[in-house]
């Protein structure tokens, strides 16, 4: 059961340093900076300078504000003989005009290291989240969490072209820490997840890579004890080397979803989790995904939901500078609701485009604007709004 934040953190741990003895990409050789064994890439950014119609996802009197998210980090690797480290730092700060309680400053630390044993490939590593924004679609409440990450694995290269990779992981959900916690949020989501891992892969082309993942996991809540839960993934797929001609990663499967209580609905079916990108002559591209799994409800009442979401972006670029940005996307939450009353589908749309211009081979300076919209059986989380602003990116 995961948030939006935890798919972050797991996407840009599994790439932040490749296993040493696999023929795979290494993302400090594309770094900025080099210092000896040290490479960094710094991240600056000004997003969302403009206007948002409805900062709270109203249903009713929606509020308007001047918006701004002012963004610092760095991506960093260090290798000294057979230990590779990598890092990322992220610090954010976002304001509102008119509606100075939503203002906050959000931290993100993460951090692990790999030793290359060259029959094995051992490694460790953490991270740490400070942040006040949403934690996913439901949300529309901005509060305050506080995540830890800490995980433990091996990989274990079987001849030239296999792998297999083995992680214990776990992450503790606290929402009630800081000035802005919310002890109805922390009462229905802290808690401490465990999860084990086992993936297979394959090397069947330089560029291509089949995978088979399976994993068990474990939720254990501090307050509500009727929501643990156990269940079982397995994904099989396919993931694909930046070069190729579509790169990214593509897996679907089945899960398995187990409450400890009788009150709470069991839930298995059809999870995926796709990220595909065509680029076409450094010209046009095109990016897609869809993702589909599971996650707890705030709601206790309809205990978890089935989250379905889709969504495409493509990037023309216009001469040698510009570039024109379009993008759309779809998302389906499907609530379980415990007893016999029928659950509810919440649906959200999302249409947008912008217009940038590039400055260097780092510097992109852009306009967007974006209507986002949710539909509901329940009046109290219907909304829609119009957010449009310019941004300044160097680094990413």
């Amino acid at each position: 059961m995961k948030s939006a934040i935890v798919p972050c953190i797991l996407g840009v741990m599994a790439s932040a340093s490749p296993v040493l003895a696999q023929n795979v990409t290494d993302p400090a050789e594309t770094a900025r900076f080099r210092l000896g064994v040290l490479a960094l890439t710094p991240r600056l950014g000004i997003r969302d300078l403009g206007v948002d119609t409805n900062i709270f996802n109203l249903a009713a009197e929606p509020r308007r504000d001047t918006t701004a998210t002012f963004t610092a980090g760095a991506d960093t690797w260090l290798r000294v003989g057979r230990a590779y480290l990598s890092g990322r730092t992220t610090s954010d700060w976002h304001y509102f005009k008119r509606a100075s309680d939503q203002r906050s400053i959000n931290v993100t630390q993460e951090g692990r290291l790999d030793l290359d044993l060259l029959r094995i490939v051992p490694r460790v590593g953490g991270a740490f989240i400070n942040t006040r924004q949403r934690p996913n679609e439901e949300f529309d409440l901005r509060v305050q969490q506080r995540n830890a990450v800490a995980f433990g694995g091996v990989t274990v290269p079987i001849g030239t072209r296999t792998r297999v990779d083995f992680e214990l992981r776990q992450q503790r959900y606290d929402y009630s820490a800081g000035k802005f916690g919310d002890t109805a949020v922390a009462s229905a989501l802290n808690r401490k997840s465990r999860l084990a891992t086992v993936e297979a892969g394959v090397n069947v082309t330089p560029l291509t890579r089949a995978v088979l993942k399976t994993d068990w996991r474990e939720d254990s809540f501090t307050y509500e004890s009727s929501r643990d839960s156990h269940s079982v993934r397995v994904m099989p797929g396919v993931e694909m080397q930046p070069f190729a001609l579509v790169s990214g990663k593509a897996f679907a499967g089945y899960r398995r979803f187990t409450t400890q209580s009788a009150a709470v609905p069991d839930v298995s079916g059809v999870v995926a989790a796709v990220e595909l990108k065509y680029v076409a002559a450094d010209v046009f591209r095109i990016t897609g995904q869809l993702n589909r799994d599971l996650d707890y409800s705030l709601d206790l009442d309809e205990s978890v939901y089935v989250s379905t979401s889709m969504g495409v972006e493509a990037v023309k670029a216009v001469g040698l500078y510009w570039d024109l940005v379009g993008r759309a996307r779809r998302a389906a939450l499907a609530y379980q609701e415990v007893g016999p009353v029928a659950g509810r589908t919440d649906r959200l749309w999302l249409v947008g485009g912008g217009l940038g211009r590039r400055l260097g081979s780092e510097l992109r300076v852009g306009l967007d604007i974006d209507y986002v919209k949710r539909g509901s059986i329940r009046t109290d989380r219907t909304f829609d709004g119009l957010r449009f602003g310019t941004s300044v990116t160097y680094g990413y």
